[in-house]
């Protein structure tokens, strides 16, 4: 009987011992969702602009995004959240200079836009989450609304673009953007020209843009591995499986 008792308390040991030292196995690309207030973040950067308005078509200018009469600087900052590491939302204010793209002169406009941006982060979807990461590929698309205060006009717009970030830190990284504004054609102040528009390129004002910045990650901002319950009960299983088998021997062995 001693030996039995003894045998009980070995087991007792062993089994709680195995607890602390077994992680739950989790599901390799599978998280759990985090509440609303979770996977927000901020961006703020500068930019480089080049316009292309509807009334130079025709006119033999210089395509090239440094020319004087067609680029300016500009700022934007952003407010998004993630939904899951794969999808996200975006909302971004950018300007405030720009350009009316007539001839080689320099025309001067100040305007701000405002969009919404679907963000697609490829590097989850196709490589599965990791919350240690450096670089993760995001193209989007969006669109939202152009204020030009210079000529006192709003118009639509449609955007796209590919967003690279760089983690530095759990709640700091750097970001480089490349996108393009597709506007109506009164974006630069002045109205199409029949004769111009004899393509969507031609009838519309376009804007492209690099950009650099810091994004700041709010809160919470990585997410959880989904535990893999199958697993979880066939180790438990085997657990119970040699507790019995070690209490067998004991009772044989008293026996």
């Amino acid at each position: 009987m001693k030996k039995l008792i003894i045998a009980l308390a070995m087991c007792g040991l062993s089994m709680s011992a195995m607890a602390q030292e077994t992680t739950d196995p989790t599901l390799k690309h599978s998280v759990a969702t985090n509440s609303f207030w979770s996977n927000w973040f901020l961006q703020a950067g500068a930019d480089w602009n080049a316009f292309y308005s509807n009334e130079e078509h025709g006119s033999g200018l210089s395509r090239s995004p440094f020319k004087k009469f067609r680029a300016v600087p500009g700022f934007s900052v952003g407010v998004g959240k993630w939904f899951t590491p794969g999808l996200g939302l975006r909302t971004k204010f950018s300007g405030v200079w720009g350009r009316t793209v007539v001839d080689e002169h320099k025309h001067k406009n100040n305007y701000w836009t405002l969009n919404e941006h679907i963000l697609f982060n490829l590097s989850n979807m196709f490589c599965g989450y990791n919350e240690t990461r450096v670089w993760n590929a995001i193209p989007f698309f969006g669109g939202g609304i152009n204020r030009n205060c210079s000529y006192d006009r709003y118009n639509m717009n449609l955007a796209a673009g590919f967003l690279n970030t760089f983690r530095l830190s759990k709640h700091f990284g750097l970001y480089l953007e490349l996108g393009w504004t597709y506007a109506e054609s009164d974006f630069d102040g002045v109205e199409a020209g029949g004769a111009s528009q004899k393509s969507l390129w031609e009838g519309k004002d376009n804007k492209f843009y690099a950009e650099v910045g810091m994004q700041f990650n709010l809160g919470k901002s990585t997410w959880s591995k989904t535990p893999d319950v199958d697993a979880i009960k066939a180790l438990s299983q085997s657990q119970i499986e040699a507790l019995n088998a070690e209490l067998n021997d004991a009772k044989a062995e008293n026996t």
